[in-house]
């Protein structure tokens, strides 16, 4: 069985400032909390000798993908979360891909860790034929990112009903979901204590977060400096160094349309885009007072050209360069071996989000 997306109320009331793990919001009101009922099915993972209940499809939104996957320890004490993002591009992916995750997942659970993997709306990019005029209407990634905002809120305002300790959250993801994780953990909070909707009252800031195959900022004209050093060595067959150039070489101008939700080059360089682009500038928003990171690039390889752009090293010294300009804790692994990177403490993904919301 699958979520309902029923919800019925507690008897009792919940005096926020009391039991809300610090994120009321300073709303020190009497508030009744709807409680989540959710249905439990067998896990998509070996969980033997671990005790945890499992929920799928758990609605966080209106949108048709605004859904999440959460596997709940039993302990008796509320648990630290940690919340996974897939990749794909923002145009594809799925929630289920966690499953390739199961020991890190089994490792969670055994330390009283909640474990969740959300679904967001993807983009849709048209093909030359179909041409752009669909574009603007979606959002771009912000519509994307924005979910995984959603998503984290929600589980927020519902930590009673899934015993989440709500002050202790990381994030992590691959590709786009390392992206989207960085976006969250280096954002100013996004909780708007007026809103209408509770769940949109609720903080986005996390304590760690851990960013695999990531990109620097979704500023995408910003990649013109961090992969200059690969592009100037290509400028022959690209045409030029700037990001337009780059996409038009590698097929990819209406992709870059649709990111930054953009219907022509032109419209990228306005002051609205501008706007845009800045809130979604990942190392430009990094402060020293945001969430620790954990970022590890792979290598790729001249034989696929748009896979190097989004995935290279020169991503995770740029991010690495950043958090050590702004003070802000980071272990950073390059496996490109014209751009290595490696962190002295040798430390690997999990264990480092558990050291930062244990």
């Amino acid at each position: 069985m699958k979520y309902t997306g029923v919800l019925t109320y507690p008897i009792a009331l919940c005096v926020l400032a009391a039991c809300s793990n610090g994120n009321d919001n300073n709303n020190t009101t009497l508030e009744v909390r709807p409680a989540l009922e959710l249905s439990y099915t067998a896990a998509p993972v070996d969980l033997s000798g671990i005790t945890a209940q499992y929920a799928e499809d758990v609605r966080y939104g209106e949108a048709e993908r605004n859904v999440f996957d959460i596997y709940l320890p039993d302990c008796d004490a509320p648990t630290p979360l940690v919340i996974y993002i897939h990749g794909g591009g923002f145009t594809g992916g799925d929630k289920s891909g966690a499953t390739s995750n199961a020991t890190a997942i089994r490792e969670f659970l055994q330390d009283c860790v909640a474990y969740a993997t959300i679904n967001y709306t993807l983009l849709k990019v048209p093909s030359a034929a179909q041409g752009v005029s669909s574009i603007v209407a979606q959002g771009g990634v912000l519509t994307s990112l924005e979910d995984t905002a959603r998503a984290l809120q929600f589980m927020r305002y519902h930590y009673s009903s899934l015993n989440i300790d709500s002050e202790n959250v990381a994030l992590y993801g691959v590709s786009a979901g390392a992206g989207a994780s960085l976006w969250l953990g280096t954002h100013s909070d996004m909780a708007d204590p007026d809103n209408e909707d509770p769940v949109l009252r609720e903080s986005t800031r996390v304590k760690a977060v851990g960013a695999l195959a990531t990109q620097a900022t979704y500023d995408l004209l910003v990649w013109e400096t961090v992969l200059l050093p690969i592009t100037e060595s290509l400028e022959g067959v690209l045409g030029g160094t700037d990001i337009p150039t780059v996409a038009q070489a590698v097929g990819a101008t209406n992709y870059l349309l649709t990111f930054l939700g953009v219907d022509s080059i032109d419209a990228i360089y306005t002051p609205d885009n501008e706007a845009y682009r800045a809130n979604v500038d990942m190392l430009a928003m990094m402060d020293s007072g945001d969430a620790p990171i954990y970022v590890h690039n792979g290598r790729t390889g001249f034989d696929d050209l748009l896979n190097m752009f989004l995935h290279h090293g020169l991503h995770a010294l740029a991010v690495k360069q950043r958090a050590d300009e702004v003070g802000l804790e980071s272990v950073a692994y390059s496996e490109e071996p014209a751009y290595p990177l490696t962190d002295p403490s040798g430390e690997g993904l999990t264990s480092f989000l558990l050291r930062h919301i244990q």
